[in-house]
């Protein structure tokens, strides 16, 4: 196993900037196009999100399973490895062979799930997608497989840059489906889905020939084994609970209101969740690394070491997650009308909410981390009990009032007290007072932070505000410049700062 991970970061990183340009690109050129037609963009959004229950499948036992494998893969166990990545993913193929029979009947009674499909043309693409979900559902077995053998070895990086291809592939795709006189979401589904196929065999191809894997070993081991059951179900467990907490926390939203207010409704919450979902999949990939280190760090008994790695990770991400977030934030009625349009103006107000959930994560990513990787399981359970509870209690008294704000406002206070809970937790096992935390995270923030909020307050009046590309780029290039003059401002403020971005140039360089 390698000393230093250095690079492996800065090449995930790299491939992170284009990825994220990619999904920018996604996000503001595909969405338009989808959204143009409220009602059927609505019934897409609530069939999608049920795509996501898809990543959910493994009952815990992925996210267990790729933690025991980095502490194998650190101790230079491959026989062991290989074993645990073959009985997680059994479980896996078990569930997704459930959830594509579940896709199968949806596909012929999609009115169980989405109210008020009156149309045939609405009925039929509703069916169409869900039939096109059951077929490619296996494609989720390979894509979490590889995604376990790269990222014990720290070169997830791999995995992105074939993604990215297929990203390409997928922006440039919605010219030809999305015509001036024809509006074909499901072939643009079954195309994206097709595309995610063979970018997972490709991948196999180079996990083969890279670190010539035993694939035939890997097979056999996909089979039910007692000792690493035994071995992986507490963890698991705990993780099924998480899981269970963050479905009832992040993905039923649209289900929910598509049941209950309409495809329309859905649509108009679907824009903000687009956003808060393309910061999740950024922070995950900003994330994700650092997880699997962490769990090298205990395969190795070395605590000390991650107290200071994760206490640098706190610092260092905490400008490049906040800033981001408060310039969305704070000019989300420009993004949201030269994006979307006028159609969308409701959504601004629970876009600003949901972009504001993310706000702590540079405090709750890296200590969730931490508390699976020492499995302090007590704590974990207490944590993802109260996100969903805050959350759902405060619908339940709220909606009628609220409507679909209900949704975002308390996704975004079951966040806040979340947040709060784990910073506890956190300057507890790093052995820090309020003050200190305070002084080595934030107060490096402050100038940069009051210059991104005034600017961007100031900024905000003068941006255009009808929808066209044009508009679009004015306001995007405009939030890319207040950011890049806060990041400048950090850079010379912070000294800690600094160091890792000088670090971080020399290694470039080299």
């Amino acid at each position: 196993m390698q000393k230093s991970y250095t690079k492996n970061y800065l090449k995930i990183y790299l491939w992170q900037i284009v990825s994220l340009v990619l999904n920018l690109l996604s996000m503001f050129i595909v969405v338009p196009y989808l959204s143009s037609q409220p009602m059927l963009y609505g019934i897409y959004s609530v069939c999608i999100s049920f795509s996501i229950f898809l990543a959910y499948a493994d009952l815990g036992f992925m996210g267990a399973g790729q933690k025991y494998a980095a502490e194998y893969f650190a101790k230079g166990d491959k026989i062991e490895e290989i074993k645990v990545i073959g009985f997680t993913n059994f479980v896996l193929l078990i569930f997704l062979f459930l959830f594509s029979i579940f896709f199968l009947v949806l596909s012929q009674q999609p009115e169980l799930l989405v109210k008020g499909i009156g149309a045939s043309n609405e009925r039929d693409i509703a069916s169409s997608l869900f039939l096109i979900l059951a077929l490619f559902t296996p494609t989720t077995l390979l894509q979490r497989l590889l995604q376990m053998i790269f990222a014990v070895r720290m070169e997830d990086f791999i995995i992105q840059r074939t993604n990215i291809v297929g990203s390409i592939f997928k922006i440039i795709s919605v010219l030809w489906f999305f015509k001036s006189d024809n509006y074909d979401i499901v072939g643009y589904f079954l195309f994206v889905q097709f595309v995610n196929f063979i970018s997972a065999l490709i991948t196999l191809f180079i996990a083969k020939k890279r670190y010539n894997y035993d694939f035939l070993a890997l097979i056999k081991s996909l089979k039910f084994n007692k000792n690493i059951f035994n071995k992986t179900k507490s963890l698991a467990f705990t993780s099924l609970f998480m899981t269970v907490s963050w479905i009832l926390y992040y993905e039923l939203d649209l289900a929910v209101i598509g049941h209950l207010l309409g495809a329309e409704q859905v649509a108009i919450y679907a824009i903000g969740l687009t956003v808060l979902s393309f910061f999740r999949s950024i922070l995950g990939i900003l994330f994700s690394p650092f997880n699997v280190r962490f769990n090298h760090f205990i395969g190795s008994g070395n605590e000390s070491t991650l107290k200071s790695f994760y206490l640098q990770i706190v610092v260092i991400i905490a400008p490049i997650v906040a800033f981001p977030i408060i310039t969305f934030a704070i000019l989300a009625e420009p993004i949201i009308k030269s994006w979307v349009g006028p159609n969308y103006t409701s959504s601004i107000t629970i876009v600003q909410f949901l972009v504001f959930c993310n706000i702590l994560a540079f405090i709750t990513y890296p200590t969730s981390f931490m508390l699976l990787a020492k499995e302090r399981q007590k704590m974990l359970y207490f944590v993802n009990t109260l996100l969903p509870f805050v959350f759902w209690i405060g619908i339940v008294f709220t909606i009628d009032t609220l409507g679909i704000k209900s949704f975002a406002i308390f996704k975004f206070v079951a966040f806040v007290l979340s947040g709060l809970t784990l910073y506890k937790i956190m300057i507890d096992y790093l052995n820090l007072k309020i003050l200190d935390s305070l002084s080595k995270i934030l107060l490096p923030l402050l100038l940069p932070m009051i210059f991104l909020i005034f600017s961007s307050l100031f900024v905000r009046y003068y941006l255009p505000r009808e929808k066209s590309k044009e508009n679009l780029f004015i306001v995007i290039c405009t939030i890319s410049l207040l950011m890049l003059v806060s990041f400048g401002i950090q850079y010379f403020t912070s000294q800690d700062w600094r160091k890792q971005i000088n670090k971080t140039v020399k290694l470039f360089r080299k």
